[in-house]
């Protein structure tokens, strides 16, 4: 490994979903408040679900990956090229949840509103939208299987969940080079660590939205309640915005944070709004017990230690010491 190795990066594909949808707000094709039943109305069993819930996790509709007909399928063939609408299908006739629930369902049916919109593929509104326009010459997408000259660059990862029934004959196997159709724009990207940081700092510094979409993209639904909440407290920790989370926790105070992960990789990014310090980690595996959270503290302190950075404020009512 070196720092051009190139990581599955996970669920942190899920905040480009979001800007892609929220610059095609700003351009006037779409409101985030319009519902499935505008854009997607072969789903009628989702017709009053809107755009934001599907970003902010509270639509109720349920996520494919944790449905065992899905998860069969995937470990008779980790080959297969899922399409976007065999991963709906798997939970089309699945009843809906309240509050907030995490959903990979959400970003998938997120992708097919792009690209019903712009009547453009994901792919190449991603790279016109965003890839090329920061040079992230080491982000790439793809909604199958990447080709040698990218994973020749990628690490073997590793799958050690050994709680799921369905996939126990891949554990301590090496699936990175298995497909990532079944994550498409809910997870599909892989980059540097490199590239990884030059897009949150655009990301977070307002550089790929209009004022009205970066207060959008960063308003938050409480992940305990599924509630609106104006920012998270050590009493309300995490909050969920549109494929963002706001984080604020007695070690780090409040960070926009996000940890994506695949079959065999999991990527971490944390920004520090006080500093401007931004930390990308990423591991080669996916085990039952993560402790990536310890790993990052680590990184932070020792950050601190060598005065590279300020501590973070105290988080709003918490008792100064």
């Amino acid at each position: 490994m070196n720092t051009d190795s190139i990581w599955q990066i996970g669920s942190n594909t899920k905040a480009f979903t979001s800007v892609l949808l929220l610059q095609l707000e700003a351009e006037h094709w779409l409101s985030i408040n319009d519902t499935l039943s505008r854009w997607l109305p072969q789903y009628p069993q989702w017709r009053d679900v809107t755009i934001k819930q599907l970003l902010n996790m509270t639509s109720g509709i349920q996520t494919y990956d944790a449905q065992p007909a899905f998860l069969a399928d995937y470990a008779v063939n980790r080959y297969t090229n899922f399409s976007k609408e065999r991963l709906v299908g798997y939970v089309a006739g699945v009843p809906r949840v309240s509050g907030y629930s995490y959903s990979n369902t959400n970003y998938v049916l997120a992708e097919m509103i792009v690209e019903k919109v712009t009547r453009d593929s994901y792919a190449h509104q991603l790279y016109t939208r965003i890839i090329a326009p920061l040079r992230l010459r080491d982000m790439y997408y793809r909604p199958h299987r990447y080709p040698r000259q990218v994973t020749s660059r990628e690490p073997a990862g590793y799958f050690f969940i050994d709680q799921i029934p369905q996939l126990a004959g891949l554990v301590g196997r090496d699936v990175s080079r298995d497909t990532l159709s079944w994550a498409r724009g809910a997870g599909g990207i892989v980059a540097t660590t490199r590239d990884m940081t030059i897009w949150e700092r655009a990301l977070y510094g307002g550089r790929l939205l209009r004022p009205k979409q970066q207060a959008e993209l960063e308003s938050l639904v409480s992940e305990n309640t599924g509630e609106p909440i104006a920012r998270t407290t050590p009493e309300d920790p995490s909050g969920f915005g549109l494929g963002v989370v706001q984080m604020t926790t007695s070690k780090f105070g409040t960070v926009w944070t996000y940890e994506g992960a695949t079959f065999g990789f999991r990527a971490v990014h944390v920004y520090f709004p006080s500093s401007g310090v931004i930390i990308a980690m990423t591991v080669n595996s996916e085990p039952t017990q993560d402790a990536f959270s310890l790993l990052a503290l680590s990184v932070y302190n020792t950050l601190l230690s060598h005065r590279l950075i300020s501590p973070a404020p105290a988080p709003a009512g918490t008792a100064p010491r």
